[in-house]
């Protein structure tokens, strides 16, 4: 059980979270001072940070044979057309609650916050 555990965590970490902190990390990194924080952005950031890393467990990992309801998912390792009816669905229901996370973090954590002008992030400028 503990090796299993130990497993998912690392699959966790490895699909969910390392490779959209690069994606979109990076990035913020560079725009930070170009580009605030409206709503809009939190809130489809949020959806994608919530769906991506399950996209990535749904196109990588799959069973050989999996069944919802009395409809074949997967057959042979292969996905159906009703799994992938299932996977839109459970990737949809995800997305909204990503998106509704984003739009708590803006209420939280960017409410209020104005874009300053590009020429306060220059340092020559700061320091003068």
């Amino acid at each position: 059980m503990t090796e299993r555990v130990i497993r998912t965590t690392q699959a966790i970490a490895l699909i969910g979270a390392y490779p959209p902190t690069a994606v979109l990390g990076i990035p913020l990194l560079y725009f930070r001072r170009r580009v605030g924080p409206p709503l809009a952005n939190c809130a489809m950031v949020g959806a994608f940070v919530a769906t991506f890393p399950w996209m990535c467990l749904v196109a990588f990992f799959g069973p050989d044979e999996a069944y919802a309801g009395d409809h074949i998912t997967y057959q042979n390792g292969m996905m159906t057309w009703w799994g992938l009816l299932e996977t839109v669905k459970s990737l949809a229901v995800t997305a909204v609650f990503g998106f509704a996370a984003g739009g708590l973090f803006w209420l939280v954590a960017a409410a209020g916050v104005k874009r300053q002008p590009v020429s306060e992030t220059i340092p020559s400028k700061v320091f003068e």
